[in-house]
């Protein structure tokens, strides 16, 4: 990982010249507020692949966040050249690099890892991988926030090696089946899904689809076969598993 922004100073050596900066989702990036009940505590985010940087502006701009600390880690080299948003200081930290390269005991450190709209742009063996990383990563009280579309949908690359492109869709059987501890729907058929360590025990059930005929149809119809409640924007916490005595 190459770091880009420490403490809020840029620390990397960035050329100038024009760039596109790309990467916003359709997440319910709103979500995040939900999962602590108590907001003042400076909550450690760790924003996995921050595009433009909509969930670090977002949680500095509310009076109630603005003390949490928001880190940043993204794989393209344009995103990691955004001067003008590291300048306003959203970010504690940037890193260009992946998830994966980052240390368990780092990833450890935070409260909550979010992964919001990028498990789709990768194979279902790596977002498998990835996906059990970040769980077995989560200490006790940490939480997995992680977006993606509940069918294959259809996007291309947009700029060179940017990364956009769609690999897989993801049914809403499989996120279901790892006992999210609140979710919610967002546009395009977007699940938004808030996990604990617990979902480690069922990460055997993820199985993502990686062909594209997986249509936004059969997407919604999976995830009404599996009870899923799927207003747009409302917020659907769940019970505490049950624990069988053994």
């Amino acid at each position: 990982m190459q770091p880009i922004v420490s403490n809020y100073e840029i620390v990397a050596d960035i050329p100038a010249g024009d760039a596109t900066f790309i990467g916003d989702s359709s997440a319910e990036k709103s979500l995040i507020f939900s999962i602590f009940e108590d907001q003042a505590p400076e909550i450690q985010v760790l924003d996995i692949g921050f595009g433009r940087g909509t969930l670090g502006e977002l949680i500095k701009s509310n009076p109630g966040t603005r003390h949490w600390q928001v880190d940043g880690i993204d794989g393209y080299a344009v995103t990691c050249r955004n001067v003008e948003l590291f300048k306003k200081g959203y970010y504690r930290n940037i890193w260009h690099g992946q998830a994966q390269e980052m240390t368990q005991a780092r990833m450890q450190g935070y409260d909550v890892l979010c992964l919001l709209d990028v498990i789709e742009h990768l194979t279902s063996d790596e977002a498998k991988a990835l996906l059990r990383r970040l769980l077995a990563s989560l200490r006790a009280g940490a939480y997995l926030f992680i977006s993606t579309p509940l069918w294959f949908y259809p996007q291309g690359q947009q700029q060179a090696g940017d990364l956009e492109a769609h690999r897989i869709g993801v049914p809403a059987a499989s996120m279901m089946a790892l006992l999210p501890r609140m979710y919610t729907i967002s546009r395009s058929f977007v699940g938004n899904f808030v996990y604990d360590r617990q979902s480690l025990d069922y990460v055997d059930h993820f199985h993502p689809v990686a062909d594209p005929a997986f249509s936004l149809e059969q997407g919604v119809n999976v995830a009404l076969a599996v009870g899923m409640a799927v207003t747009p924007g409302v917020v659907q916490r769940m019970p505490e598993p049950v624990r069988l005595a053994r």
